[in-house]
């Protein structure tokens, strides 16, 4: 079995990159960074909406 050269794997598309890089190009970097703000916003808002459903009946109890 032959020796490969010391590499890593794009962690968006899967291509190979240098040992020290994580994105083959920058059009991989932007996709990475869109997917991660938008898992963000996202968790943001889940939190948002526990926090109503953990408040909402306290606050609802105290008005009634």
């Amino acid at each position: 079995m032959a020796g490969t050269a010391p590499h890593k794997h794009c962690i968006v598309c899967g291509n190979v990159v240098e040992p020290d890089a994580n994105f083959c190009d920058e059009l991989c970097e932007s996709r990475f960074k869109s997917a991660q703000r938008r898992q963000q916003l996202l968790f943001a808002a889940f939190i948002a909406i526990m926090v109503l459903i953990l408040i909402l009946p306290s606050l609802l109890k105290l008005k009634g």
